[in-house]
Protein backbone atom coordinates (compact mmCIF):
# COMPACT_ATOMS: atom_id res chain seq x y z
CA UNK A 1 0.00 0.00 0.00
CA UNK A 2 1.23 3.31 -0.89
CA UNK A 3 1.30 6.40 1.60
CA UNK A 4 -1.27 8.23 -0.53
CA UNK A 5 -3.68 4.76 -0.69
CA UNK A 6 -2.96 5.16 3.35
CA UNK A 7 -3.29 8.35 4.06
CA UNK A 8 -6.92 8.26 1.88
CA UNK A 9 -7.76 4.96 3.66
CA UNK A 10 -8.09 7.09 6.92
CA UNK A 11 -10.69 9.49 5.27
CA UNK A 12 -14.55 8.36 4.97
CA UNK A 13 -17.24 9.95 3.26
CA UNK A 14 -19.88 12.26 5.05
CA UNK A 15 -23.02 13.22 3.21
CA UNK A 16 -24.47 16.35 3.64
CA UNK A 17 -27.45 18.18 2.06
CA UNK A 18 -28.58 21.93 0.99
CA UNK A 19 -31.48 23.45 -0.02
CA UNK A 20 -30.87 25.95 -3.05
CA UNK A 21 -33.23 27.57 -5.52
CA UNK A 22 -36.01 24.98 -3.66
CA UNK A 23 -34.12 22.43 -4.46
CA UNK A 24 -32.39 19.86 -1.73
CA UNK A 25 -28.15 18.94 -3.40
CA UNK A 26 -25.97 16.75 -1.61
CA UNK A 27 -22.31 16.58 -1.05
CA UNK A 28 -19.59 14.43 0.39
CA UNK A 29 -16.92 15.61 2.75
CA UNK A 30 -14.04 13.37 3.38
CA UNK A 31 -12.65 13.88 6.65
CA UNK A 32 -11.66 11.59 9.32
CA UNK A 33 -14.61 12.13 11.83
CA UNK A 34 -18.08 13.71 11.36
CA UNK A 35 -16.36 16.81 13.71
CA UNK A 36 -14.01 17.11 11.46
CA UNK A 37 -16.37 17.02 8.36
CA UNK A 38 -18.59 19.76 10.04
CA UNK A 39 -15.54 22.24 10.45
CA UNK A 40 -14.71 21.32 6.66
CA UNK A 41 -17.99 22.60 5.71
CA UNK A 42 -17.51 25.59 7.60
CA UNK A 43 -15.10 26.59 5.56
CA UNK A 44 -15.98 26.31 2.18
CA UNK A 45 -16.95 30.12 1.80
CA UNK A 46 -13.05 30.32 2.01
CA UNK A 47 -12.84 28.03 -1.64
CA UNK A 48 -10.95 28.54 -4.65
CA UNK A 49 -12.84 27.43 -8.55
CA UNK A 50 -10.01 24.73 -10.05
CA UNK A 51 -12.39 24.94 -13.02
CA UNK A 52 -14.88 22.18 -14.34
CA UNK A 53 -14.87 18.68 -13.47
CA UNK A 54 -14.36 16.50 -16.19
CA UNK A 55 -17.63 14.05 -17.25
CA UNK A 56 -17.59 11.05 -16.76
CA UNK A 57 -17.25 8.59 -20.21
CA UNK A 58 -20.98 7.62 -21.50
CA UNK A 59 -21.07 4.39 -23.65
CA UNK A 60 -21.63 6.21 -26.71
CA UNK A 61 -18.18 8.20 -26.74
CA UNK A 62 -16.49 5.19 -24.93
CA UNK A 63 -17.64 3.26 -28.81
CA UNK A 64 -16.27 5.94 -30.45
CA UNK A 65 -12.52 5.46 -30.34
CA UNK A 66 -13.01 1.33 -31.24
CA UNK A 67 -15.53 2.17 -34.13
CA UNK A 68 -12.90 4.88 -35.59
CA UNK A 69 -10.00 1.89 -35.11
CA UNK A 70 -12.40 -0.75 -36.65
CA UNK A 71 -12.85 1.87 -40.02
CA UNK A 72 -9.38 2.26 -40.12
CA UNK A 73 -8.64 -1.60 -40.65
CA UNK A 74 -11.11 -1.77 -42.83
CA UNK A 75 -10.00 0.81 -45.44
CA UNK A 76 -6.06 -0.42 -44.86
Amino acid sequence: MTAISSVRSQFRKFPFTYRYDGTDWCIEIPARSLEEAKERVKVLGFARYDGEAPRAPTASSARRPRGWFQSALRSA
